[in-house]
């Protein structure tokens, strides 16, 4: 195996391993690490629509509304575009906005026990070339 598919390789199980300790840290929320991240979105980009949180999720656009809508029997958000009646703007809830108040803080807990061995350039340099290899790649797609 060559060095490249090797770092590949490593970079996807350490995903996964990741996304195991999310899903289980998230479960006191009752929320998957997508539906998280689609909160976690919504904050940041209040009105952006479906097509546009699937892209930044990272789901098929044909599989959005598995996501939006639990978060939306919840309660937590969706709201109707006063502009365009087939156009949606997602947004957060009041219920959401609580809802991610309480689980940031599960997240972050999780991100520093699992980073807690690495020293401050070491992690900048994870994240530099992490942030490089996503740029890369998305360049490609």
């Amino acid at each position: 195996m060559s060095a490249a598919s090797g770092t590949i390789f490593l970079l996807k199980r350490a995903e996964l391993a990741v996304r195991g300790c999310v899903e289980k840290a998230l479960l006191q929320a009752g929320l998957t690490p997508t539906q998280f991240h689609v909160l976690l979105l919504l904050e940041r980009n209040p009105g952006i629509s479906a097509a546009q949180v699937a892209r930044s999720v990272g789901i098929r656009p044909q599989s959005v509304n598995d996501s939006l809508g639990p978060l939306e029997r919840k309660g937590l958000l969706r709201r109707p575009s006063a502009a365009h009646r087939r156009v949606l703007e997602i947004r957060l809830s009041a219920a959401g906005v609580r809802l991610l108040a309480r689980t940031l803080p599960i997240v972050s807990r999780l991100e520093d026990e699992l980073l807690a061995g690495f020293p401050d350039p070491a992690l900048r340099t994870l994240q530099d070339t992490l942030e490089r290899v996503r740029a890369t790649a998305e360049a490609r797609s």
